[in-house]
């Protein structure tokens, strides 16, 4: 074995080491990052790195992208956060000079690699599954056991796109591989659906049409193309359709008209009308909370007091149950502990379904439009935090507030409009793009968007179906989250997106026989 060979046997390893702690383990990708780091370095052979550099330059556009958040130094004070900023965002400089300047992966690597990242994802969400299966979930973030839940959503995604490129590209597939990947899109599905990750969602709905669209556009016309596109519309007319019955299920009032004003024990009850619909019923409708809590006293021996008093008359609520002593005496044993696990609201018990998808942000939503509440409701604060960070934007609009203070204006623009959250200190944009404007100006968050366009321009014979699925997987997270500020959303960028340009995706005879060859064409 050659010298080369065993750095670039490393190389492989320390790759698939790589992918493999994506969704896994922050501290094991922080460690083999610098492993790789360190292989490439011992190879001591600049003159052909500096060769390579030559022939694939235009893979240092996305190294490009830490230079340019060098630009929010230019009005930054706060150097000590600003020194940590810059220095974790190193992956976007040397990951892209790692790949360009080293051995391009052959096919059959890139199959390992890709293949190793499904296994993990695949394992990460088996754990996950097991542990809401045998563990009492107060929030359903929580089954996330690895890394944070939306992060691994978008780890999913990408897995997903992987198995469906492998299951429509890949040319010799047994019965058993193509059921196999079935298996496995299908699996990472109902699970993404489990976890209730909206941002995976959006996305995966995306992935679904992107890959509906490219089928369309490359199947030949016949009967085959005709079913798919029937089963696509008829898929689109239900879905929609469903989703209008569950929203109308939820703020039609059903309580318009009243039935009764006492109870069946004779008790008069209070009927708030300044109070949100849950589930098609009032909230302050029908309560008679003297009744309640003796009704509870026989049902459980947990403490009534005034926050589970609300949570039982919202859950209540949400079964059309008036709040009264037979109300509380109809729930189920089940339902008994839901309230006990402070569970507000039957449908959100449900294991799947777009009710308890949509139902919790239609009760946020709800309450901001009669109390201005927002705290419970991550979909509104991003709204919030929106709105201050395009005001701070519009004064500095050119240049930004520094890439170690735009976390400091925002609290103090948070402040200074009174916001609800503005207790909550150091949030940031919760927005790449806006995020990337804070820190360097319009310039920075301009060449943030060049880096995802620019392949489709000038290395268009590059471009593969997963590629497009990672640039959407990236773009889209950028609109609702801060995702290369995380460890693992700068390693999906800078990793996957120089990796999936450089290496050999689709099979190519002569790439095999002799271990390295140019990149592929277009999928």
């Amino acid at each position: 074995m050659t010298r080369e060979q065993f750095h670039h046997i490393i190389y492989l390893l320390g790759t698939i080491a790589l992918v493999v702690s994506l969704p896994l383990s922050h501290f094991a990708m922080g460690l083999v990052a610098f492993i790789l780091l360190l292989n490439w370095i011992a190879e001591w052979n600049w003159k052909e790195k500096w060769q390579n550099l030559r022939t694939h330059k235009e893979l240092l556009v996305f190294s490009g992208l830490f230079v340019a958040c060098l630009l929010g130094l230019i009005k930054t004070e706060n150097w000590a956060f600003a020194s940590h900023n810059v220095l974790s965002k190193l992956p976007l400089l040397m990951a892209p000079i790692v790949v360009a300047t080293s051995r391009p992966f052959t096919h059959k690597e890139m199959r390992y690699i890709l293949h190793a990242f499904i296994a993990s994802t695949i394992f990460c969400c088996v754990c996950s599954t097991i542990y809401w299966a045998t563990h009492t979930v107060g929030n359903i973030r929580e089954i996330s056991i690895f890394i944070d839940h939306i992060r691994f959503s978008l780890c999913i995604d990408l897995s997903i796109s992987f198995c469906l490129f492998f299951l429509l590209k890949e040319e010799t597939k047994s019965s058993w591989q193509v059921w196999t990947y079935i298996a496995l899109i299908v699996g990472q599905i109902f699970y993404l659906l489990l976890a209730q990750t909206l941002t995976g969602i959006v996305i995966l709905g995306a992935l679904i049409l992107f890959y509906l669209l490219y089928a369309l556009f490359t199947m030949q016309k016949g009967r085959t193309r005709t079913i798919l596109l029937t089963m696509a519309a008829l898929a689109i007319v239900l879905g929609t359709a469903y989703t209008t019955h569950v929203c109308i299920s939820y703020f039609k009032d059903k309580d318009k008209n009243i039935t009764a004003t006492q109870t069946a024990m004779g008790n008069d009850y209070e009927f708030n009308a300044d109070t949100p619909l849950e589930n098609g019923h009032r909230i302050g409708y029908y309560v008679c909370r003297s009744e309640m809590q003796s009704a509870w006293s026989l049902r459980s021996d947990t403490l009534y007091d005034e926050y589970l008093e609300q949570t039982l008359i919202r859950y209540l609520n949400s079964k059309g149950l008036h709040k009264d002593y037979a109300g509380v005496m109809a729930l189920e044993e089940q339902d008994i502990r839901n309230v006990e696990r402070h569970i507000a609201n039957y449908d959100y018990t449900r294991p799947l379904g777009l009710r308890r998808a949509l139902y919790p942000n239609f009760f946020s939503y709800s309450m901001f439009k009669h109390y201005h509440y927002i705290d419970n409701s991550t979909l509104l604060q991003r709204f919030e935090l929106w709105q201050a960070s395009w005001a701070v934007i519009k004064d500095n609009w050119f240049l930004g507030v520094g890439i170690g203070d735009f976390k400091t204006a925002m609290d103090e623009q948070l402040a200074a409009q009174n916001s609800p959250i503005a207790y909550k200190l150091n949030r940031g944009s919760h927005n790449q793009w806006l995020t990337y404007w804070l820190m360097g100006g319009i310039l920075l968050a301009l060449y943030f968007l060049f880096t995802l366009v620019y392949p489709f321009f000038k290395m268009r014979d590059r471009i593969t179906m997963i590629y497009i699925a990672l640039i959407i997987i990236l773009f889209i997270s950028a609109l609702t989250e801060d995702t290369l500020e995380t460890q693992t959303g700068r390693l999906l960028f800078c990793v996957f997106v120089p990796l999936l340009l450089h290496a050999n995706i689709t099979p190519e005879k002569k790439s095999e026989e002799q271990g390295s060859a140019s990149p592929e064409k277009s999928c």
